[in-house]
């Protein structure tokens, strides 16, 4: 039997870090949003153990992989005896702030649930889940949802209404604890999440309150280090588009209004040779 399932993308719409905690991450708050970028993933039955193929080279194929992991978890806590066998092709790029890892991990659990038929809670799944990865739980719900503790605590929202996003990479990636280790306290004019949960829960959130209420932290530490990623900000501002690094970089995005506008700035984009994706909203 086999099953496949798509793993989507995902963007910070906003990202405020709230502290360090004792075991040396970071509390969190954050709205996050899964987006039409997959990765499609195939899973089916084999006799015994854990396989991985993957059509990226550099990815790797072991136990370090989440989607490996997230197998190897569900075979011990629910005592499976039978094997699998996964088939991941990468469209989401790595160190991109995309939570591709976090979403493979995710979808590999959903799909071994009804392979294997597993009869488990919501709350059992969250469990082994957080213990995957901080951005693996937000997945398993997706859609538009508050992401609190390190990432781990997760709280559904209204989903946003279908509006384009341009996705932006430099075609290189960004070590997310590289970028926390380079966080320092205190931090300047902290910002509260009420005003965007707000507008998101009122179904009013639009282009015009990303520009205005959409924040990342974490650009404050990235840019200096990789300050490609600020130029590809800067030029989508010249574009006339508000536009905000997701997660740790190192891509950018840009909610946008039409889909007209959209090509246009694709077009725009084209001289630099960044890769750039048009993708909208998912549950």
């Amino acid at each position: 039997m086999k099953i496949k399932i798509q793993a989507p993308a995902k963007i910070n719409l906003y990202l405020e870090i709230i502290g360090k905690r004792p075991d040396g991450y970071h509390n969190l708050e954050s709205v996050m949003q899964t987006v039409s970028l997959f990765d499609d993933i195939t899973v089916e039955d084999i006799s015994s153990g854990i396989i991985l193929e993957c059509d990226n080279a550099n990815i790797p194929s072991d136990s370090s992989n989440l989607a490996y992991k997230a197998a190897l978890s569900l075979q011990k806590h629910f005592d499976i005896q039978k094997g699998v066998k996964i088939t991941l092709k990468k469209e989401i790029p790595t160190g991109a702030g995309l939570g591709g890892g976090s979403s493979d991990a995710a979808a590999v659990i959903k799909a071994l649930v009804k392979l294997w038929g597993i009869k488990a809670s919501k709350p059992e799944l969250e469990s082994i889940a957080a213990g995957l990865g901080a951005d693996v739980p937000f997945f398993l719900t997706g859609g538009t949802a508050v992401c609190k503790g390190i990432g781990e605590i997760v709280f559904p929202l209204a989903n946003i209404r279908k509006m384009p996003i341009i996705l932006v990479n430099p075609g290189f990636g960004v070590s997310t604890p590289s970028v926390y280790r380079n966080v320092e306290f205190p931090l300047t004019k902290p910002r509260k999440i009420r005003i965007i949960e707000r507008l998101i829960c009122g179904g009013s959130f639009n282009k015009n309150d990303a520009s205005k209420y959409c924040f990342n932290r974490l650009e404050e530490f990235v840019f200096p280090a990789y300050p490609e990623i600020a130029k590809i900000k800067s030029i989508m501002a010249d574009l006339g588009c508000a536009s905000l690094m997701s997660g740790s970089g190192a891509t950018v995005f840009c909610i946008l209004g039409s889909e007209s506008q959209s090509e246009t700035i694709k077009s725009k984009l084209r001289e630099y040779h960044w890769n750039t994706w048009t993708v909208y909203p998912v549950k």
